[in-house]
């Protein structure tokens, strides 16, 4: 064999091992690779005599080694295939027929069933790691496979729910905006609508998310989930609030409590603010009870604050919540006030009580215009004005989201609003 076949060699044996080899060995032979191409150079340097008939041969070789390496040793990631069963996959774009479900099976063998009537779509998949489904409504029971570098999303109207390897059931209705999840395996992170934060949810657990009401709520999965508060009754005026989603309540502090000060919690006790993450709400609210509600609120840091008024709003104790916020408005008002208001305006207007909802809100954007919350906060005084004057009146504060946030969450809310007469 002459020496321009033998150099042509090396290029041969890793185009046949190319369709065998895995990841890491994939790596490996990269740094071969790599490694010869340095051999070659150094024997180059010391051989200057080449015979002349043998370079374009050579250089062949070498051309060829260069293509192969581009394309086998830093070739992008193929992001994850997937195969759909009992539906048609429209781009992406599934539509599960109302008669029978659909299964979804991509090549990390993650499996999503699809109940008859589903609508979803397959956003974007995500080099191998994951991919971005988006539930337009209906019921999908999901076994992702974990990895080791895993990231899904599965997002359902304002909620998104963070998956590495678990299995679990999410249904999203998306005439009463309500999402519910049940965790069989694993654990998952949900993010609600904007100002909630992350919530924890384990094996063994429901989630139920309700973007009317404003609730978030973590149960035993055997719990049957709260109902979405029903609507003011005939005759009642809109400052009647709404039931709370659990009829028990920790007890209030009474009357002989020891109003001192609240001292900080033992070393190594769980904050509130992470234990509001892991979803466990009622327990804040009855630590708060037993170290005396009311020296809380005069003496609680801005976090305890803070977490004690999601919890209590996530368990249906508004008017702990409000004084909560308040107490944040009253003592932090530099770096919580504007929040604070946000929220305000969001409890009062889960209650019914527009007029107030409206004022918290322009409260908020008054002191934050271009804050985390002022999106949120101009689409609250959008649904609080229509909901006073009508959607004539609410017109002018559509228009306004529109040009400040044309792709917001409450954009195609304000088009049809900006598009009154």
């Amino acid at each position: 064999m002459s020496d321009p076949e033998r150099q042509l060699d090396p290029v041969a044996a890793l185009l046949q091992r190319a369709a065998q080899l895995s990841e890491p060995e994939r790596l490996d032979a990269r740094a071969a690779f790599l490694r010869r191409v340095d051999e070659e150079q150094a024997r180059a340097s010391k051989k200057r005599a080449v015979v002349r008939w043998a370079a374009p041969l050579a250089l062949a070789a070498s051309a060829l080694l260069l293509v192969f390496s581009f394309w086998f040793f830093w070739r992008p990631e193929r992001g994850l295939e997937y195969v759909v069963e009992g539906a048609a996959d429209e781009s992406g774009y599934v539509r599960v027929p109302p008669d029978h479900p659909a299964s979804i099976t991509f090549s990390d063998r993650t499996r999503i069933r699809a109940a008859a009537g589903t609508r979803l779509r397959i956003d974007e998949t995500r080099n191998e790691s994951g991919a971005r489904i988006s539930v337009e409504r209906g019921r999908v029971e999901a076994e992702v496979t974990h990895t080791g570098h895993s990231d899904w999303r599965f997002v359902a109207g304002p909620f998104a729910v963070r998956v590495v390897g678990t299995r679990f059931e999410l249904l999203w209705d998306a005439d009463r905006e309500r999402l519910e999840v049940v965790l069989h395996e694993g654990s998952v992170e949900v993010e609600g609508y904007s100002g909630s934060g992350a919530v924890s949810v384990r094996a063994g657990q429901r989630f139920v998310g309700d973007a009317l009401a404003r609730t978030l709520h973590v149960s035993d999965a055997t719990a049957r989930g709260p109902e979405p508060a029903p609507p003011a009754a005939q005759g009642q005026g809109p400052e009647v609030a709404p039931a709370p989603p659990e009829a028990a309540a920790p007890p209030e502090p009474s009357a002989s409590e020891d109003p001192t000060p609240l001292v900080a919690p033992p070393s190594g006790k769980p904050s509130w603010t992470k234990i509001v993450s892991q979803g466990e709400f009622r327990r804040v609210v009855q630590e708060a009870a037993a170290r005396g509600t009311q020296s809380c609120l005069a003496s609680c840091d801005a976090a305890d604050l803070n977490a004690l008024a999601d919890a209590a709003r996530y368990v249906g104790q508004s008017e702990l919540a409000e004084q909560a916020l308040l107490a944040l408005r009253a003592r932090y008002a530099p770096t919580a006030g504007s929040r604070a208001a946000f929220l305000l305006g969001r409890l009062h207007e889960s209650r019914g009580a527009a007029a107030r909802a409206r004022a918290w809100y322009e409260t908020a954007l008054r002191e934050a215009p271009s804050g985390a919350f002022a999106a949120e906060a101009l689409a609250g005084k959008m649904r609080a004005v229509q909901s006073l004057e009508g959607p004539a009146a609410a017109r002018a504060v559509a228009q306004e989201y529109l040009r400040l946030y044309p792709g917001g969450v409450h954009a195609k809310a304000a088009r049809q609003l900006a598009a009154q007469p």
